[in-house]
């Protein structure tokens, strides 16, 4: 909730801006006023003239793994060197002293955060507030307010500075509303994680218990639950993780984000104003922090460009789910890869390569690879058989024309995957990308999936995913249809229909499920203005219309260039 700003005469506000500079050592440099952040047009300089004296060097922050020792809610700033392992941050209950502000403006080239947070000695009750601010991607400038034994007064700092960047106010944050030209709150949830505090004590490999697991599931289980790797993805994406670190960021601040890329998707369609446009790609920008350096953060102005940030929320949204499972508590001496894997629920035998089985699901990887798709091959490094639990019993197995179709998904998607399934787009999400509406979709060649594993040279293994589909009848189109999740009467699924398709002739059944089996050959059915596809689209809408039945674990190997 936000109030009205009153009017304050200028000793008090000469007050509020008074603070402690601290240099990169840590030392204080003497009392003087802080200097606005807000960024200024860049300017060419002079020759001869002196350079300003700036309170602090905006540095550029390198992509360095750091130690974040956990005590209490939230980690200090690893920028903030006169505290960092002496203080802990001040919360009061569920109450926690800790906030990232974050503000982008297109118009002005304005991508910047604000970052505060109200410290408590550890051995003593001496308080500070530390605030840092600039540029998304930059260390930038700060501040740190001594207050002795006065927790009220760096309370009254902490909240002022709050209200003075938002017009909000901090008792009232859970019902914050954002003003114009003003910072926005990145919401982070700051709820306890089962053995949280001790996730930074563990114990050295040399005391810890080996795995239970079979060495196939190790291996597969070290890669999907990989943060670091998690972290890389979304770092592609332009997502600003020091920002919003994973597995603190919210649903309702990913649902927001939804809901801003909605509004933009409404803009493009109604080709509505330049301004329009600026102002819901700011919103976006606001709250879904995205580091590109010096750069502008582009203008989202192409439904590709629009599919782009709605595949970073999907992958975002996985991959809170994959955070919590890890950093989820354990018995004291289990291996984690154990702990991870039983708090994934979801049941992975690894496939012997002699069994039928296993033989017909790679003659399918390979005799459904299509022409198009040349620039790499597929090998099979494991197969596991997939039961989740819970999907057999939901699946709603009596539906006819069931079949074993492909689905291919980044490596930062599969714990979220694994663990709850398939899932359709939520109502907030923009519909512009999904070819006939928010569904689930699959594909009857191997390599049309295997695109969106999103591997490349350097990360040549992915994921590749066989589940039973239940397509019961099947609503047949040739063209693109936002609207296609309201399927006709009588009809159970969507069909898209592709210029080449395998040959029915060859198709065989695994455990009375249809296989489509390659070679693909052109398809008979035509039309005089031809096909959107070059391949077969299946879409269902109801999750229950799927029963997940094996993961491939895939290498890709890419031809070299010229």
């Amino acid at each position: 909730m936000r109030r009205t700003r009153s009017s304050r005469n200028k000793a008090e506000v000469k007050e509020e801006l008074e603070a402690v500079c601290v240099d990169e050592g840590g030392g204080s440099s003497g009392l003087r006023i802080e200097e606005e952040e807000e960024e200024k047009p860049v300017t060419k300089k002079r020759r001869g003239r002196m350079k300003k004296c700036e309170p602090t060097e905006e540095l550029d922050s390198k992509e360095v793994l750091k130690t974040m020792v956990m005590k209490g809610k939230a980690p200090v700033d690893v920028e903030c060197k006169a505290k960092l392992g002496k203080a802990h941050v001040y919360s009061e209950g569920n109450d926690v002293y800790d906030v990232m502000l974050n503000q982008t403006n297109l118009q002005f080239n304005n991508n910047k955060y604000y970052l505060i947070q109200l410290l408590q000695d550890d051995q003593a009750k001496i308080y500070t507030v530390w605030m840092r601010w600039g540029r998304v991607g930059k260390v930038g400038q700060n501040t740190l307010v001594p207050c002795g034994a006065d927790l009220a007064k760096a309370k009254d700092v902490f909240m002022k500075k709050f209200f003075d960047k938002t017009e909000n106010e901090w008792t009232q944050r859970a019902n914050f509303e954002k003003v114009a030209g003003k910072y926005d709150m990145v919401f982070v949830d700051y709820s306890p994680k089962d053995n949280e505090e001790n996730m930074a004590v563990t114990s050295p490999p040399s005391m810890m218990k080996p795995s239970q697991l079979d060495v196939k599931l190790q291996s597969l289980m070290e890669m999907i639950c990989d943060i670091k790797a998690m972290e890389e993805c979304v770092l592609e994406m332009k997502f600003d993780t020091k920002k919003a670190p994973l597995g603190k960021l919210t649903v309702e601040q990913i649902r927001a984000g939804y809901s801003s890329l909605k509004r933009i998707e409404q803009c493009l369609k109604k080709k509505s104003s330049n301004k329009q446009l600026l102002e819901a790609c700011n919103e976006f920008y606001t709250r879904i922090p995205h580091d590109f350096g010096l750069r502008p953060p582009p203008i989202i102005r192409s439904d590709e460009e629009l599919m782009e940030k709605t595949a970073l929320l999907e992958a975002l949204s996985d991959i809170e789910i994959a955070v919590r499972m890890v950093q989820s508590g354990s018995v004291s001496d289990e291996n984690p890869l154990d702990k991870n894997y039983r708090s994934l629920k979801c049941l992975l035998q690894p496939l012997e390569s002699h069994t039928p089985e296993y033989q017909v699901i790679v003659r399918y990887l390979q005799s459904t690879h299509a022409a198009t798709h040349n620039d790499y091959t597929m090998t099979v490094l494991d197969i596991f058989r997939v039961e989740r639990d819970g999907e057999k019993d939901n699946f709603l197995s009596d539906l006819h024309n069931r079949m074993l179709l492909w689905h291919g998904s980044r490596l930062s998607n599969w714990v979220g995957i694994l663990n709850q399934g398939l899932r359709v787009a939520p109502p907030e999400a923009p519909v512009t990308g999904y070819m006939f509406g928010k569904g689930i979709y699959f594909a009857d060649m191997s390599s049309k999936s295997a695109n969106y594993c999103f591997c490349s040279g350097k990360n040549n293994v992915g994921l590749l995913l066989l589940s039973e589909v239940a397509l019961g009848n099947c609503n047949e189109l040739l063209d693109a249809n936002y609207d296609a999740d309201k399927l006709p009467s009588g009809k159970h699924s969507n069909k898209g229909l592709g210029q080449t398709a395998p040959d029915s002739k060859n198709f065989t059944t695994l455990d009375g499920v249809t296989v489509p089996l390659g070679p693909a050959v052109k398809t008979s059915v035509g039309r005089s203005g031809g096909y959107t596809l070059l391949y077969n689209e299946y879409v269902v809408y109801n999750p229950a219309q799927i029963r997940m039945k094996y993961l491939l674990r895939i290498q890709f190997n890419y031809s070299a260039p010229w």
